[in-house]
């Protein structure tokens, strides 16, 4: 009988212990998926990962590939890591995750460290931009800005494809504009023909639609208008009288009023920060 018994209780333990780990196993492997996506906090010589991870699936498969040859294509084109990262959640700061993720992962070790992450964390949608080197200068704080102007309306409606595609697609002018010698930034001004002839054309629609309208008004209040044969339907009946109206200037007085120039706080460039491995980065981060 105690034979019995000791072998039921073990039975029960084994069962116990299965069920734990079946419990268990699901969280560690969400923990690992969403936690470090890096082996240690050592910079590698060499790059560890490609330049798109979608940890989140946020592309479908043949996405994934378009996107990643088009990284591939403007890193190489323009000598600087240009990289996507997607999770479904992260530790901490997702600034700081984003710098180490760049940071840990050996993306420095290529083009003199030179590139720009962009990253996007699903718990709390999140989005980080950590960039490093020369990509530090060619997107500029202000450029950051428009950057992400031409990408939230995509990220709030879930269409990331077309988000991604905007990015690349934005940052692949900014490197252009970089190696002519015009960073985009607070000053720049586009004078390019195609610029210039949409400016001119813009100006030339507005100059006619101000010129008819006042024309169309003048126009409708002639149409009941009819034309006389002679001077007698012009004549006032009870005579014409005149008076006379003077103006006496007296003194003047002037008011200044200061008007505050665009841009006043701030003087453009880029703006940075370490992160945990010593390393100088630009970036910003939001929600969407």
């Amino acid at each position: 009988m105690r034979i019995i018994i000791k072998l039921h209780k073990k039975i029960a333990i084994a069962l116990l212990a299965i069920m734990i780990a079946a419990f268990c196993v699901p969280t560690v492997t969400s923990f690992a998926s969403d936690g470090q996506l890096w082996d240690d906090y050592v910079m590698p010589s060499t790059r560890q990962k490609e330049r798109l991870l979608d940890n989140a699936e946020l592309l479908t498969a043949s996405e994934k590939q378009e996107i990643l040859d088009l990284l591939n294509s403007i890193s190489s084109n323009h000598q600087a890591n240009v990289a996507i990262l997607t999770v479904n959640s992260h530790r901490g700061s997702i600034q700081d995750y984003a710098d180490d993720y760049f940071d840990y992962n050996g993306f420095q070790a290529d083009y003199d460290g030179s590139g720009i992450l962009f990253m996007l964390s699903m718990e709390d949608r999140e989005w980080a931009i950590s960039t490093h080197g020369t990509a530090a200068y060619v997107f500029t704080d202000y450029g950051q800005e428009e950057l992400m102007d031409e990408m939230i309306p995509y990220l709030r409606d879930d269409d990331y494809y077309d988000a991604f595609k905007a990015f690349i697609d934005v940052s692949e002018r900014y490197f252009t504009l970089y190696e002519e010698g015009t960073p985009y930034d607070v000053d720049y001004k586009d004078t390019s023909p195609a610029a210039v002839t949409r400016a001119l054309l813009i100006c030339i629609l507005i100059g006619l639609v101000i010129g008819f309208i006042p024309i169309g008004i003048m126009s409708l209040d002639l149409k009941s208008v009819k034309a006389s044969v002679n001077a007698a339907g012009y004549q006032i009946h009870n005579g014409l009288h005149m008076g006379l109206h003077t103006d006496t200037y007296i003194r003047s007085s002037t008011s200044r009023t200061k008007i505050p120039e665009k841009n006043s706080n701030s003087g453009g460039g880029s703006s940075f920060h370490v992160s945990s491995s010593g390393s100088s980065h630009g970036g910003s981060s939001g929600h969407f």
